[in-house]
């Protein structure tokens, strides 16, 4: 798996990297990759990929967050794609550990303090499972009504060195999965 570590310039996420091949039309990266970059969130009804947040009319927003793209070509399954986002969201949990800070998991979402300090989601595209994590650096214009936190009020400034090594935290995960799975044969 590429990793891909923006920290020259802000990208906005809207939502439309969740499309398939966004790393190769946008940074030439073909296949497996994560991309990590820094910038608002701001996701419109009509890019939302949760059918319950778009019904319920929710605000997906946020004025600095750090951004994970991730795609991978394998079978697209919506199920793999739920697990491992759940994976990827654990190990960010346990990567926020080295740092002191106590997590807890809450399904896809990462809380501190009980304050959301993440988003995420998980799909498929016709070729691809694609996912999206973002994770505040502030609590600044989040939703009213969600009680956030961002990095930075968790003691953790350095956002730079916390995109790259956690972006090498998931390569590493995910490559460790990908071997894993090579190594065994099937049971008879």
């Amino acid at each position: 798996m590429e990793l891909l570590v923006i920290k020259d310039k802000r990208i906005d996420y809207d939502g439309s990297a969740i499309r398939s091949h966004w790393a190769y039309r946008n940074f030439g990266i073909l296949g497996n990759s994560i991309v990590v970059f820094r910038g608002k969130c701001n996701v419109k009804v009509e890019e939302m990929i949760d059918i319950e947040d778009a019904r319920a009319q929710k605000e997906i927003k946020s004025d600095d967050m750090i951004h994970y793209i991730i795609e991978i070509f394998a079978f697209p399954n919506v199920l793999l794609a739920s697990a491992l986002q759940k994976l990827f969201i654990a190990k960010i949990c346990e990567f926020l550990s080295e740092y002191g800070v106590k997590t807890k998991r809450k399904g896809d979402d990462i809380y501190v303090e009980d304050k959301k300090l993440s988003i995420s989601i998980a799909t498929v595209s016709p070729v691809s499972i694609k996912i999206h994590i973002g994770i505040n650096v502030e609590a600044k214009g989040t939703p009213k009504d969600v009680n956030a936190i961002g990095l930075r009020e968790i003691g953790i400034g350095d956002i730079e060195t916390f995109m790259e090594k956690s972006g090498k935290a998931l390569q590493e995960e995910f490559n460790k999965v990908k071997k894993d799975s090579l190594k065994v044969r099937w049971a008879e």
